[in-house]
């Protein structure tokens, strides 16, 4: 819900409403989450580039077994850019 944007009302509306959770708890769930989206950021370059070229790469070839060949080569198109040999 962070990642989205909610406020910390909503958060914590929400879980009452889901999960039964009173606000002092989801504003402790709230603190780790954002301890988690920070360490998260600190993601090193190296780690990104990985993980980015990992997601493309999938997605290629699950578009390739669906014969979407345009969608393949664009994602073979952004993994050429992230490397750096785009045009």
């Amino acid at each position: 819900m962070l990642c989205d944007g909610y406020s910390r009302s909503k958060i914590v509306k929400t879980a009452d409403e889901i999960w039964g959770i009173c606000s002092s708890s989801a504003d402790d769930y709230i603190a780790k989450a954002r301890v988690m989206l920070e360490e998260d950021c600190r993601m090193t370059r190296e780690a990104f580039m990985a993980e980015a070229m990992a997601g493309y790469k999938s997605i290629r070839e699950q578009a390739e077994r669906r014969g979407q060949l345009m969608c393949a080569k664009q994602c073979l198109d952004a993994q050429t850019a992230l490397v750096g040999l785009g045009k």
